[in-house]
């Protein structure tokens, strides 16, 4: 062997020996399963952007993003442990909580209101008062969202037994538009007026909630609190506030982000859907307004929808007050 082949030899070895305990110092990723509360949509872009930009990864979580099998799925999930951090609206999770369900809350995704009364121009219901007597289709199993959809009605004296309800499950737009439904309720304000719009229809949005409900979180990051990993949640929150800055900062580069986690994403519907949301999207999504729980549990009461409220400590995890 010549004297340089040998130095080659040496310092290769002398690399392999500096280098390996450097290696091994290096602890693998953990696996975290996360729930979302529908199909992959705009709706969880900072949760989807962050994982596709590495900002998990950053974190040490190996995410792995969970889909629910129908609308009432993405709670259970949770509960029974198939996923670590979960997606729900702040009302049904305020009253599975009263309940007895050890669910908390651990973020925010989307701190306003989204839901409203989707219908189509020209149809049989132009106005609110025009919902009497008509059918509303509805996609959220939980019977919380009905509960809402009859006090919401009520403030425009319309009783609920003065409207038919029909579960249409995910095929929402398709039940509005082949008639199948007069109205749809459980209908998001930055994406199926999109789907009526590109199906050649116009949209007419009716926000019955305004007014009558308080304020809530369309969107929040649920966990069970009897398994909940605090080093998790709080490397999770990291990185999905990462997320929705960087889309703020650069919407089309989170726009890009967004589809490389599954080419079926890039559709016209989404990327409209996309530009209507990214202004949604909560920056600090480790925080959650305490008074507007507490403003929400006493309403849920006052209305029977829960028979008292518990304490915002028993289900606001690590929240500021």
């Amino acid at each position: 062997m010549t004297v340089f082949r040998l130095w080659v030899l040496i310092v290769a070895l002398i690399g392999l020996t500096v280098s390996a305990p450097a290696q091994a110092a290096v602890e693998p990723l953990k696996k975290v399963a996360v729930g979302l509360d529908w199909f992959a949509n705009p709706d969880h872009g900072p949760v989807i952007v962050a994982l596709q930009r590495g900002f998990f990864a950053d974190a040490g979580l190996d995410v792995s993003l969970v889909t629910p099998t129908d609308s009432a799925d993405n709670v259970a999930m949770v509960l029974d442990g198939r996923v670590a951090i979960g997606m729900s609206d702040q009302i049904r999770t305020q009253i599975e909580v009263a309940d007895g369900s050890p669910l908390t809350v651990v973020g925010t995704l989307i701190p306003i209101p989204l839901n409203v009364i989707l219908a189509v121009e020209g149809g049989p219901v132009a106005t609110v008062d025009d919902l009497r007597g008509k059918r509303i289709g509805y996609s959220d199993s939980a019977a919380a969202q009905r509960g809402l959809l009859k006090i919401a009605l009520a403030a425009h004296d319309i009783g609920i037994d003065d409207v038919t309800l029909v579960d249409v499950g995910f095929a929402q737009v398709k039940a509005l538009l082949d008639g199948t439904v007069d109205v749809m309720t459980d209908a998001y304000r930055n994406f199926e007026p999109i789907q009526v719009t590109l199906a050649g229809k116009s949209p007419l949005v009716l926000d019955i909630e305004k007014g009558p409900i308080p304020a809530y979180s369309e969107l929040i990051y649920i966990a069970d609190k009897t398994t909940i990993d605090a080093e998790v949640v709080a490397a999770f929150l990291a990185a999905v506030e990462r997320g929705a800055r960087a889309i703020a900062d650069d919407p089309e580069a989170g726009w890009m982000a967004f589809v490389s986690y599954d080419d079926k994403l890039d559709t016209e519907l989404n990327k409209r859907a996309w530009a209507a949301s990214v202004r949604f999207f909560a920056l600090r999504p480790g925080l959650a307004d305490r008074t507007r729980y507490d403003r929400m549990a006493a309403f849920l009461v006052e209305h029977g929808l829960i028979a008292r409220a518990p304490p915002a400590d028993d289900y606001l995890f690590g929240q500021s007050p």
